[in-house]
């Protein structure tokens, strides 16, 4: 499995922006919020470099067949988990994701080696999923390595890390929609995330093959149609990830068809860039941010 690691993927939505303005709206209607309010809920912590880290807030979602859990501390530092499964059970942390993230940068320590891709970097143990409750808890422990390889840092192993009654929704509770064609073949997201990020805002999702596809919207753009160009300071831009590489949109456009202070809807289509490129049609969405 391919490691996430550039701002506009999701592993930035899973973990560093979790916080912001995102919201999730169940089937009966009712609006769970995540944590960026003043409710704190379960206990999330780990050791390393000598000090104790405590979270002050935290997320998790289990949706389709993957468990995602975020801790963000006063300081605006986190630690995000993303797990390929849906039931209690160990889980090598280099197959997955397992990261601490310092505040002010898109870039963390991740349980994963570029150098050595096999290495066993620690794991994640999912000891109860709590249905009545809907909490859930575990351990876990890694050795991170810096993911800017340009800046090269030493690595940090994380010990003792515990989270335990964090409480969870599922995807299933939203009503936000994200579809579209990667040629021929329908994407089927598993998993749906948006947010506002640096005043843009990006929405995602991830397919049972951890394939990615994502779209990024200046959010002073109101309705109408907008021209994805092959340029770093376009109002819009789309990207898709496979298991090979990161491809960015190099044509298209994004229709906003309605937009309002917390919901935005419309459609996309674009083709990236590569040898063959990918094309996206039929691209729909209709989410809250």
């Amino acid at each position: 499995m391919k490691v996430f690691k550039s701002k506009l993927q999701l592993v930035v939505l899973f973990f560093a922006v979790l916080f912001t303005s995102c919201t999730y709206e169940p089937v009966d209607g009712t609006v769970e919020t995540v944590p960026g309010g003043n409710t704190a809920s379960g206990v999330f912590k780990a050791d390393f470099s000598g000090n104790t880290w405590t979270a002050k807030e935290t997320q998790a979602i289990i949706s389709g067949n993957f468990i995602e859990i975020a801790a963000v501390n006063s300081k605006g530092e986190s630690f995000g988990i993303v797990i390929e499964g849906s039931i209690a059970g160990t889980y090598a942390a280099n197959v997955n994701i397992v990261a601490y993230t310092p505040a002010g940068t898109e870039y963390g320590y991740w349980a994963y080696n570029d150098n050595n891709p096999t290495e066993n970097t620690g794991s994640v143990i999912i000891t109860k999923i709590d249905t009545e409750k809907k909490t859930i808890s575990g351990t876990f422990q890694f050795k991170g390595y810096w993911s800017d390889t340009d800046d090269p840092k030493p690595a940090i192993q994380f010990t003792n890390g515990v989270f335990k009654d964090i409480p969870y929704i599922t995807q299933e509770e939203t009503t936000d929609v994200f579809t579209a064609k990667v040629g021929s073949t329908n994407f089927v997201a598993t998993d749906i995330s948006t947010a506002e990020i640096d005043d843009f805002i990006t929405i995602g999702a991830l397919d049972a093959n951890f394939n990615n596809l994502s779209i990024v919207i200046k959010n002073t753009l109101g309705t109408g149609s907008h021209t994805i160009t092959n340029t770093l300071s376009g109002n819009v831009q789309g990207y898709y990830e496979d298991v090979n590489d990161e491809y960015k949109a190099i044509s298209g456009s994004i229709t906003i068809t309605s937009k309002t202070a917390d919901r935005i809807k419309g459609t996309f289509n674009f083709t990236t860039n590569g040898t063959p490129p990918f094309v996206i049609t039929e691209g729909t969405f209709d989410v809250e941010y």
